[in-house]
């Protein structure tokens, strides 16, 4: 049956921008891609173009896709790297060992193979002491750091009892969910609109085969070897802490002690939490930019 555009003229609205200026825009495809290392592939999406060269490290349970919206207003300014951590997104999990040094070495990995050059790198939680050891081996290639509700150094031994308990909360069928509850946590006053559908998904992947156990190891691992790198990468960096982060007994001490050691500018958002550059991404990426664009 023919149908003629005139016999349904309350489409005219609808359709008129679009037979005007083409279709519209559509938004940018995120498509999995794998980097080879010696033990398993370490899932990536790739954005952008240009002589900066952005990297993205989640941080422990969380998954590349966390970054998109801030990814989406890097691509303006360069290329744009979002990586899933080993054992966990789209990453495989055959590898020996989980930890904030394993994954500055994939990534040194990474930087080398493809020859970047100017690379800036966005870091949450625990790899932002993997962002610190990688810089640190790598200081003509990595120009500056942002590093939010930035776990750098080893804290206090945890208790027999302690450690007991989550390795029960995040171990059997239970532990994804247990996971997800934890997540939910550490956004206490602005959680993104879209929360429910990012548990969903986080959920999803971390019942699959292995996954649990990369967190598990994460959690326990040490941070010693990337510690000690600290006072061989001042310069230019920005700390970005969540006041209201449940996971530092005192978020602005640690950003500041963390300032003292390495440089750079520290940014307090009264209402964060853990994920600032999700709280407030608009914020983080006109706090961030300064890094890069020199007056």
């Amino acid at each position: 049956m023919k149908l003629n555009y005139h016999h349904f003229p309350f489409l005219m609205p609808i359709l008129f921008p679009v037979l005007l200026f083409g279709e519209s825009t559509p938004e940018p495809k995120f498509l999995t891609q794998f980097f080879q290392t010696q033990e398993g592939k370490i899932a990536y999406s790739e954005l952008g173009s240009g002589t900066n060269h952005f990297i993205l490290l989640p941080g422990i349970g969380d998954r590349k896709e966390s970054y998109s919206e801030l990814a989406i207003q890097l691509e303006k300014d360069g290329k744009v790297y979002s990586f899933d951590l080993r054992g966990l997104g789209e990453s495989d999990v055959n590898f020996s060992s989980y930890g904030p040094k394993e994954t500055a070495l994939d990534i040194l990995s990474f930087i080398r193979e493809k020859d970047l050059q100017n690379v800036y790198i966005i870091a949450n939680s625990m790899t932002a002491a993997s962002a610190v050891y990688i810089q640190s081996k790598e200081r003509k290639r990595v120009l500056g750091l942002i590093l939010s509700g930035p776990f750098v150094r080893e804290k206090e031994p945890l208790s027999f009892g302690l450690k007991s308990i989550l390795q029960i909360a995040f171990r059997g069928p239970w532990g994804p969910s247990a996971w997800v509850n934890f997540y939910e946590s550490l956004f206490p006053v602005l959680p993104p609109k879209d929360l429910e559908e990012r548990k969903e998904k986080l959920k999803i992947n971390l019942k699959e085969e292995g996954r649990m156990y990369a967190i598990r190891s994460m959690i326990f691992a040490s941070k010693k070897e990337c510690e000690d790198e600290l006072p061989n990468i001042k310069g230019n960096h920005i700390i970005i802490m969540g006041l209201k982060d449940p996971d530092f007994s005192s978020p602005k001490e640690e950003a500041l002690w963390i300032q003292e050691i390495i440089g750079g500018k520290v940014f307090l958002y009264e209402n964060g939490g853990h994920y600032p550059f999700l709280e407030e991404p608009k914020r983080f990426y006109q706090d961030i930019q300064s890094l890069w664009q020199k007056k």
